[in-house]
């Protein structure tokens, strides 16, 4: 699945500014318990010192080891072998959430509906919340790309736009939202959420393509079909099979929008080519 990219699995806890914030508010409730003088104040802030301290080893571990893991990932991108190598090391521990997504990513390469029924194996109410929209996103993704609209939709629902921690996950999370939105009965929604993006900016790689696939989507749903010629056309002139999206089998894509993609590409210098040489082609054979 070339359009399927890894919901961001570093987090935005563990850095310098929150710590610093934890501390510092930390540092001023023990200022006040000491001025009060009171042995039951100075207990409890002991216990709520303690607790913060074991906090911030969870923390700690749980960023150490989503970053291993997205070194793995990266590892597996090199040919089916590395993914296969990678995907050996993730076999195992079920209930290991960051490694049940880490596996989904690499199956939905070759095997969408494997790797789906791996998220679905996954218990969403014991998932820690940190993890959640992660299995979300991914999990709507793949019922996008599997023609399972309404169970992308209510993946959708649960994600929460305000927690990516930088602008290429919010495009790629919002991206996956607007589509899904788009697709079962909320596209003018989705293109609020859509058109809040600046998908100019060159950072944001390839969450920034299914982005503008996703304005394609809710602008045709949304009735503005000229509109969503246009975002065809947007798309089309970073790369034409980018178009692909729209025509492919098994995506359960409106036959109407199929056809205006399949005509917008048909415009494009190098699809014309194709066709005045199949045409010659077709034209010798009949002489």
């Amino acid at each position: 699945m070339s359009d399927t990219q890894m919901p961001n699995l570093d987090s935005p806890l563990f850095n310098r500014k929150n710590v610093g914030l934890g501390l510092g508010i930390l540092a001023a409730l023990w200022l006040t318990a000491a001025m009060t003088g009171s042995k039951i104040v100075l207990g409890l802030m002991g216990v709520v010192t303690l607790a913060a301290a074991g906090g911030l080893v969870w923390v700690y571990r749980l960023v150490k080891k989503q970053r291993a893991m997205v070194s793995l990932l990266q590892s597996a991108q090199g040919s089916p072998e590395a993914r296969a190598a990678a995907l050996a090391q993730l076999q195992g521990d079920d209930k290991d959430v960051l490694k049940m997504v880490a596996r989904a990513q690499l199956e939905a390469q070759d095997d969408p509906k494997k790797a789906i029924a791996t998220l679905e194996a996954l218990d969403l109410g014991k998932v820690p919340t940190p993890s959640q929209d992660d299995v979300r996103v991914l999990r709507a993704q793949l019922y996008l790309a599997t023609g399972r609209l309404r169970d992308a939709a209510n993946m959708a629902d649960g994600i929460n736009l305000g927690a990516a921690p930088n602008a290429s996950a919010k495009a790629m999370v919002t991206a996956i939202v607007g589509e899904s939105w788009a697709r079962t009965g909320k596209a003018d929604r989705a293109l609020l959420i859509l058109d809040e993006l600046k998908l100019d900016d060159p950072d944001l790689g390839q969450a920034g393509i299914l982005a503008r696939m996703a304005k394609v989507f809710a602008a045709f749903h949304a009735g503005k079909k000229d509109r969503a010629r246009k975002e065809l056309e947007n798309l089309m002139k970073i790369d034409v099979n980018y178009l692909g999206r729209f025509v492919m089998p098994g995506g359960a894509v409106h036959l109407e929008l199929q056809q205006i993609a399949k005509q917008v590409a048909m415009n494009h210098p190098d699809m014309r080519k194709q066709q005045r040489q199949a045409q010659r082609g077709t034209f010798g054979r009949t002489r």
